[in-house]
């Protein structure tokens, strides 16, 4: 599967830096109307945002960023790729911070968390190119899209582990599902997010981005079976039913998607011996 995976970025101004960057991980072994639109009852965004104090890590210049209340937010449901689907506001839309004066841009949690070297980079590369673009209270999800997209550009200058990568990757992915009508962009960022947890389980310290090693053997298993992988998807859910570290709560999950695969199958099945 190919594509341009920072298509959509050229309001930043990054367009010649996102062209060199198009390789994310090395190899190793219609759109949905936002809850706050659809809210008949008197609505008030600010109720579930706040205004969040920075001081950015690579220019050193305080600003305020919006990020979601999580307090006042609800879970849903759960996807089969465990997305959470939240109202009246999904928080998806508010994880990223972005640094308007110099353009370095992270996932809230991460932020901070970034050495000299990495701050260096991203002054060289990112800075003199950077153009900042308007992301009011309520965004759409192509303005989400694009500050996620500058998150990873950014994360691939400062030369990130794979496991952040991924995780960007994963939320990408949602906001095409989100977003809807783009099943190729969809497929092409859950690869990237197989690919990277992958990587990273084989290479970094387990939590991953707050994720244990049993919740990203479930995401493993849920995006190859999204992308039609199935055989692997089984392996990998059945090692974690198995696996004295996961939670039952996960371990259910996993066998609620084993379930499906064996659903598909049979369907498949019945529907060839019909012909």
């Amino acid at each position: 599967m190919s594509g341009n995976i920072f298509a959509g970025m050229e309001g930043f101004g990054l367009s010649s830096v996102a062209e060199n960057k198009l390789e994310l991980f090395k190899s190793t072994v219609k759109e949905q109307k936002s809850t706050q639109n659809k809210e008949t009852r008197e609505f008030c965004v600010d109720d579930y945002i706040y205004e969040k104090k920075f001081t950015c890590p690579v220019c050193h210049i305080p600003f305020t960023s919006n990020v979601a209340r999580d307090s006042k937010i609800k879970v849903q449901s759960i996807d089969f790729d465990l997305r959470p689907i939240c109202t009246p506001i999904d928080p998806i839309y508010y994880y990223i911070v972005v640094c308007d004066s110099c353009g370095y841009s992270a996932a809230n949690s991460t932020f901070s968390k970034l050495t000299q070297r990495q701050a260096e980079l991203i002054l060289a590369e990112i800075t003199p190119k950077f153009r900042p673009s308007p992301y009011p209270k309520q965004p759409d999800t192509d303005m989400a899209i694009a500050r996620y997209k500058l998150a990873l550009l950014n994360a691939m200058v400062k030369q990130a582990k794979d496991g952040e990568k991924a995780y960007l990757c994963m939320k990408i992915t949602w906001l095409y599902r989100i977003k809807g009508n783009e099943v190729d962009n969809e497929k092409m960022f859950a690869k990237l997010t197989l690919d990277g947890f992958t990587n990273a389980l084989s290479s970094e310290n387990t939590p991953i981005m707050g994720l244990e090693e049993s919740t990203i053997m479930c995401l493993i298993g849920a995006f190859s079976m999204f992308l039609g992988d199935n055989e692997y998807a089984m392996k990998v859910l059945s090692d974690l039913i198995v696996s004295k570290k996961s939670s039952e709560r996960l371990k259910d999950r996993a066998r609620d998607l084993k379930n499906e695969i064996i659903t598909a199958r049979l369907i498949a099945s019945n529907a060839a011996a019909q012909k």
